[in-house]
């Protein structure tokens, strides 16, 4: 209750934010209809570590970037452009997260003022963003779907807002803002605030399947200018028969998210909830030690940083004691600065890890072993793969992305501000 009393009081304190009316469905939860992307990945886990980097503007370490050689020749794949995305196929009571080919991505269709839109759900951002019609004529051909406000009988402009994103020096993203109607899973939202991109950089073009973002965590972190604005999850609160939104994410399975509604089908034994630390706009919580192995002793990370529970990222990036620990468990694994790969032949050891203050969340080994960037072949050589944890490299957060969070059926809670584990069934 205390929680929702703070909650109300801050959102009273944003007067001048556009208001937004949420429409309430069935009993207060809300679900979506299923629809499938048909797509190979063409990204490398080269490529996903260097975008976590970027997104919290982390320096990127040369063999890293984009533009050398290193990364390149661990890139996989040809990009294909979505597959027929926006057909329907069943009302399943969830809304998917269509997961991309190598488990680099989840996609969830929302509609925008009557167009359809397939979108990135992150925990680790608060800017409902799309491709537009007022980008470029060539940057609207590429793949992905753009939202037109001339076709939206409900959009309406927000004069003189802007907003931009920076996720480092050379990943950026920006345009106009208005507001419309927004659908998720059959739940409205009238006047929630779209931004529109009118100019993106090379790196969000490269992912044709994606039309934009769908930022759920906290709105004082959101880059509209000169007012920040509510989130898709902060306008819909007060209509939902629980404050909360679940994240049921799968390994080479589609998963789902599920608003107002805590589905004890999905995971094992109690939800153990732990606090976080919303005032710097995350879903942030302590994690301070780790174990490797089912029957690894635990241990202490000396000097821990919070962990960011973020469906946005796809890695697991942690403190270098922690990275260290684990991965000098791994005959042939290799520290570099274009990330840990290892021997793929190499049957890897659970990682264990703290989430709050008494809850171990167990990531079974298989999901460490994130993406194969070598084939073996002539002369004996062996096939290299990619691990899924990785350094943070002396940032002020550890990461905990999808690596992590298909190991576990997460509750975000925006009532009480804590989030919630238990194992998945």
């Amino acid at each position: 209750m205390r929680g929702k009393l703070l909650y109300l009081l801050a959102a009273l304190s944003l007067s001048s934010v556009v208001v937004a009316a949420p429409t309430k469905k069935g009993q207060g939860s809300f679900k979506i209809q299923r629809r499938r992307i048909s797509a190979r990945s063409s990204n490398s886990g080269a490529a996903e570590l260097e975008k976590a980097y970027r997104k919290y503007g982390w320096d990127v370490p040369a063999a890293l970037s984009s533009k050398s050689s290193t990364h390149r020749s661990l890139a996989l794949g040809d990009k294909n452009d979505k597959d027929n995305p926006k057909e329907v196929d069943d009302d399943t009571g969830n809304i998917p997260a269509d997961e991309e080919e190598g488990d680099v991505s989840f996609l969830s269709p929302i509609t925008i003022g009557g167009q359809p839109m397939m979108m990135n759900f992150d925990t680790g951002s608060s800017d409902l963003w799309v491709f537009s019609t007022g980008l470029p004529a060539e940057q609207q051909a590429l793949g992905q779907s753009v939202f037109d406000p001339a076709k939206s009988r409900t959009f309406k402009p927000l004069q003189g807002a802007s907003w931009k994103i920076t996720y480092g020096d050379e990943s950026f993203a920006g345009g106009t803002v208005g507001t419309d109607t927004v659908d998720i899973g059959g739940a409205k939202v009238e006047g929630q605030a779209i931004e529109m991109a009118t100019t993106v950089a090379d790196s969000f073009l490269e992912d044709t399947r994606a039309d934009g973002l769908v930022g759920l965590a906290f709105g004082t972190i959101n880059t509209v200018k000169p007012q920040k604005q509510k989130t898709f999850f902060e306008n819909v609160m007060p209509s939902l028969d629980l404050p909360v939104f679940t994240a049921n994410l799968r390994h080479h399975e589609v998963g789902s998210y599920e608003f107002g509604k805590i589905d004890a089908s999905k995971f094992e034994g109690p939800i153990t909830y732990t606090p976080i630390d919303a005032s710097r706009g995350f879903w942030q919580v302590e994690s301070k030690s780790f174990a490797v192995g089912k029957e690894g002793e635990t241990q202490t990370n000396p000097n821990a940083t919070p962990a960011i529970i973020d469906t946005g990222t796809t890695l697991i990036l942690a403190d270098d004691a922690v990275v260290q620990a684990y991965w000098s468990q791994v005959a042939g694994a290799q520290l570099q600065e274009a990330g840990v790969h290892f021997p793929c032949d190499t049957q890897l050891p659970d990682f264990r890890v703290a989430l709050g203050p008494t809850y171990m969340a167990t990531v079974p080994g298989d999901l460490l072993n994130y993406m194969r960037t070598r084939g073996g072949g002539g002369r004996g050589a062996k096939a290299v793969c990619f691990g899924g944890l990785q350094s943070n490299k002396g940032g002020s957060r550890q990461i905990y992305g999808d690596v992590l969070l298909k190991s576990q059926f997460v509750v975000f809670d925006g009532g009480n501000l804590t989030v919630g584990f238990a194992p998945h069934k």
